[in-house]
């Protein structure tokens, strides 16, 4: 199954820190893959605001080689807790969203750019998303 594919992908570098210059040479081959065929078989539309999500957040990070190490790396760590915490949706999530979005980020690094609509609909569903956290934390603070 692909999924276990893009998840054992990821889960190999676990103990190991993976600098953008190997990601774009050594790996882009099989994140395009992965990739694909996820979208092939329409799997990435159950998890397209995720997506939009890690996307927005991740584009807080001005230089393209910075976003292509830290989602990289967040996603061995995500994936990585959520196999320790044996939740299996939460490995199927972070192995499609990331895969997903490192695809953006390396044809980028490349000279692609991502479509401006989905850039900026990532950009609007991480803002909404830190608005809905600002507000959550100043009840928290009011109940101080």
């Amino acid at each position: 199954m692909i999924i276990t594919q893009v998840t054992d992908f990821f889960y190999q570098f676990k103990n190991s820190v993976v600098e953008t210059d190997e990601i774009v040479t050594e790996h882009q081959e099989a994140i395009k893959e992965y990739s694909t065929v996820l979208k092939e078989e329409n799997i990435h539309k159950e998890y397209e605001q995720n997506y939009l999500t890690i996307l927005g957040y991740a584009h807080r990070l001005e230089n393209i080689n910075d976003r292509i190490f830290y989602t990289f790396q967040e996603a061995i760590y995500a994936i990585d807790l959520a196999k320790q915490m044996k939740d299996d949706n939460a490995v199927i999530l972070n192995s499609i969203v990331y895969i997903l979005v490192l695809d953006n980020f390396v044809d980028e690094y490349f000279g692609k750019k991502l479509d401006e609509h989905t850039k900026q609909l990532a950009l609007k569903t991480y803002e909404e998303i830190e608005k809905r956290q600002a507000k959550e934390n100043q009840k928290y603070h009011i109940y101080q």
